[in-house]
């Protein structure tokens, strides 16, 4: 099959969501998508408000969302069909009636709604969302938007295109991050299967904390993840999960799991305190807090902002509110140190899908200066023997290796471990003593992790 036929299979995957969805839904995401972009509020965040404030069924909750998420995902794609069925530069099109159409070409090409009705819908939400003068166009566009199927637009959409913009248009990323992805990968097919995984609905895993067990209503009710038996996959509300709701487990990535423990397993000969240096929201000191109890160190979750430091209390309890860079700790008093550094966020484009029309390159170098200042600081903390760990949700080589590099060039005291063997050897792991891990070849976010060890003053 060929790559244009595939990815047809993979944007119209059967979906849950019935085409007959209530109008109401259809007004909601067309709200949120507004104010999303003019707002520039988090897709993630804005939803579950959104629906919170609503009256909507669970069934058009879903069409809600799935609107909003799946657009998003796909928006350079949808953009370039519209450019193209309507002969004009989306940016010359009123945001509302771009919007509106974006939504229409989900239904129709995605959610395989029949024309009739996405067309109608569309109509409609022009009348009354004001923008009625412009329901003549909007009518005219989505029809023939309808005219043709998925294969026939990629075809339409790949003539004069060289291979990274076509990418771009058909994976709905940034070209520059596209190119970001092959200088990591440096194989266009695994480029191509990174970015379609970006486009796929992720599983809600939970993760039940270290010395906890799952319920057996709760593991009948959920599936296993891919590499841990401490994870597992639920559909549904996460809120009704018991364990959930104790505290005794938590929402999060496998990926960020398995990355906590590996910093968490990695032996040390020095007995100081356990430090998380940008702590918030507290998944990963979830997890590493109890490990460090169960061993008999300390922990310390730092966070710069009050309000995640706040969120961090629920999992842990010693929080300091404090920059990382300028941590109030003695110099060589740690034993280890997570630096779980602000970041791109790029490598979690499958649950925030409108991350990828946030960053710039230029956001990457500012981040990379924040990334360098928290570890040059650790590296102060940490006694000799003493072990840091570097993470990032990111892919993109200045967040990930470069920063190692950087590391291991400017600071002899400090020296690479291979974390390869604190996780499954299921994996299959690159051959490197750092980690990065993949959507498509592990399941999970892309999150990056390199462990040092210091080995002198």
């Amino acid at each position: 099959m060929g790559h244009e036929s595939k990815l047809a299979k993979v944007l119209t995957r059967s979906s849950s969501i019935k085409p007959d969805a209530g109008f109401a839904a259809r007004a909601l995401a067309l709200d949120i998508l507004q104010d999303v972009e003019e707002k520039s509020l988090y897709a993630n965040l804005a939803t579950p408000d959104y629906l919170t404030r609503s009256d909507l069924v669970t069934r058009d909750r879903a069409f809600v969302t799935e609107l909003v998420y799946g657009t998003l995902r796909r928006r350079i794609f949808y953009d370039a069909i519209i450019e193209s069925a309507s002969s004009r530069p989306v940016n010359h099109i009123d945001l509302k009636v771009l919007h509106i159409l974006r939504i229409t070409a989900h239904q129709l090409l995605t959610l395989n709604t029949p024309a009739h009705a996405a067309v109608d819908s569309a109509v409609r939400l022009a009348i009354r969302k004001g923008v009625g003068s412009a329901s003549g166009f909007v009518n005219a566009i989505s029809r023939r938007i309808s005219e043709r199927k998925i294969d026939s637009w990629i075809e339409v959409l790949s003539r004069g295109r060289k291979e990274l913009e076509l990418l771009s248009v058909t994976y709905s990323h940034p070209e520059w991050i596209v190119a970001a992805y092959l200088q990591r990968l440096g194989n266009i097919d695994e480029v191509r299967a990174e970015l379609e995984a970006n486009n796929i609905n992720p599983s809600i895993n939970a993760v039940i904390y270290p010395g906890a067990t799952w319920s057996d209503s709760s593991v009948e009710q959920s599936k296993s993840a891919h590499w841990s038996a401490d994870c597992r996959i639920f559909a549904g509300n996460p809120e009704e999960i018991p364990e959930i709701r104790n505290l005794t487990a938590g929402i999060q990535d496998e990926g960020s799991y398995l990355i906590a423990q590996a910093f968490a397993s990695i032996p040390t000969s020095s007995r100081g305190p356990w430090v998380d240096l940008c702590a918030g929201p507290g998944g990963k000191a979830a997890v590493i807090s109890r490990i460090a109890q169960t061993s008999g160190y300390e922990f310390l979750a730092i966070d710069r902002s009050e309000h995640r430091a706040k969120l961090v209390t629920r999992v842990t309890k010693k929080v300091v509110v404090a920059d990382g860079s300028k941590p109030p700790l003695p110099s060589q008093s740690v034993g280890k140190i997570l630096v779980d550094a602000p970041c791109s966020g790029l490598g979690a484009l499958r649950r925030r899908p409108d991350a990828r029309y946030r960053k710039s390159p230029q956001d990457i170098e500012a981040l990379v200066t924040v990334q360098r200042a928290l570890l040059a600081a650790a590296i102060q903390l940490l006694e000799v023997g003493g072990i840091l760990g570097y993470v990032t949700c990111s892919p993109i080589f200045a967040e990930t290796r470069a920063n190692t590099d950087w590391m291991l060039a400017n600071f002899s005291q400090m020296e690479l471990v291979d974390a390869r063997q604190y996780f499954p050897v299921e994996m299959n792991l690159d051959e490197s003593h750092d980690v990065q891990l993949w959507p498509s070849k592990h399941g999970t976010d892309a999150m990056y992790l390199a462990l040092f060890r210091k080995i002198g003053d």
